[in-house]
Order: C-alpha cells, then structure tokens, then sequence
C-alpha cells in the first residue's frame, strides 16, 4: 500500500500530499417532499340510478327478450381529497333494489328494447337473476364497492374498484366523470363488462340454445352531498 511521507523535496511532498488526498464529495441529492394528501371532504350518496342492459344470444335467440335491470338503492359515501388520487369512496347496492323491465325503462332504452313485457315474465327474469345459479341473493344480499386506485384521464378519470359479488372480490377498471359544485358531487359514467370479468355465469337453457350474452352494458349516476361537521 502506498502511504504519504514526508520527502526530501517540496515538490514531491506536494505531489504526494495531493495523492493522498480524499477523492472528492459528490453534492448531496436534494429530497423532494411528497405530497400530502388532504384529510378530505366527506359527501354522502342522496340519489343513484344504476342501469344495465343485458342481451338475448344463442341460435334461439329471437324467442327471448333483452333486459333492462335498474336500481335507485344505491348508498354510502365519497371521500374527496387533493390531490385526487388521493380521494376513495365505499358504496353498496342492495340486491332487493333490482327491477326487471321497468315499462318506462324499456320504453326509453331503444329499439333493442321493444315493448312491455308481461309481469310474470318480469318476475321470472327477476327470480332467476337473483337464484342461486347467477347472483346468490339469499346468501349474498349486497354487491359492495371499494375504490382502489383514482387517476385523472383528461377530463374524464379511470377508477380501479374491488366489486364483491356473489361472494367473490373482483377488480374492475370503470370511467368516469366527476363534477363538483358547491357542496353536491356527481359522478357518472358507461362501460361495457362480461359475466367473466364478475365472475358470472350467463342464464341459459334449451343446452345454451338461448342464453344471455356475455356482454353486459352498465350505466350510472350518482349524487352526494357534503356532510356538514357539527360544532
């Protein structure tokens, strides 16, 4: 090893002093902060209307009906904070809120939807969407929401939600927009999702001769209000 004497010459100190010398500090990498969230506002669910419109399929097709299921019982509440990402909600929809074939809804869902339907067929389409072979409502009453991830897509936001249904979690990836004004939030959106993707199996009979199509076409619609903090 080489080590630092002192020698005979000022010169050939200095060069070994220099030599022996600390290589130099690299400047300290400055910390950035991270952003803290805020504790966030609180807004409660006032009104909902959840629409979905599940499809006729299979060779007998043209001897079923297409669906619009509907629901104004959703709950539970929104916490809103900056930035955005940050924010979360929890939300449940009773299964017991679920009509079937609503004469006003399928008057305005379009021409795939033509006509009312007669109640008892109403009530069979209801009854098995709720059975034990599709959504299991007597063991499972409640589709529960979580948020898990919010993320600013434009105008519009890409929410990722853990959906518990029919017993079993599934994540979901669903758009939407939110518009706040004052102290009322609404958030809306459409998107299109399988039987798969929720862990469902299509309604079918006659050996898959008439069934329900994979797709499912959910729209929603919900308001909340700001909940006012007592003195």
């Amino acid at each position: 090893m080489l080590e630092c004497r002192t020698g005979q010459g000022f010169l050939l100190a200095v060069l070994m002093l220099a030599g022996c010398a600390a290589p130099p500090r690299s400047a300290p990498v400055p910390v950035v902060p991270t952003p803290v969230a805020t504790p966030g506002v609180v807004y409660e669910v006032t009104g909902s209307d959840v629409t979905v419109r599940v499809y006729r399929d299979g060779p007998l097709a043209s001897l079923g009906h297409n669906h619009v299921i509907a629901s104004t019982g959703l709950s539970g509440r929104f916490i809103v904070r900056e930035p955005l990402p940050a924010s979360s909600f929890e939300l449940e929809l009773p299964l017991a809120s679920l009509t079937v074939d609503e004469p006003a809804r399928r008057a305005s869902a379009g021409a795939d939807f033509p006509g009312e339907l007669a109640a008892a067929d109403r009530e069979s389409t209801r009854r098995n969407m709720l059975g034990p072979g599709l959504l299991a409502a007597d063991r499972f009453p409640v589709i529960r929401a979580h948020s898990h991830s919010i993320e600013p897509r434009g105008k519009a936001l890409e929410v990722t939600m853990r959906v518990d249904i029919a017993g079993a979690p599934r994540m979901l990836v669903v758009p939407a927009e939110l518009e706040r004004e004052a102290d009322i939030l609404e958030a809306h959106g459409r998107f299109t999702v399988s039987h798969a993707e929720l862990g469902l199996v299509p309604f079918s009979i006659a050996f898959g001769a008439l069934r329900v199509r994979e797709d499912i076409d959910i729209e929603f619609r919900v308001s909340a209000r700001r909940l006012v903090e007592g003195p």
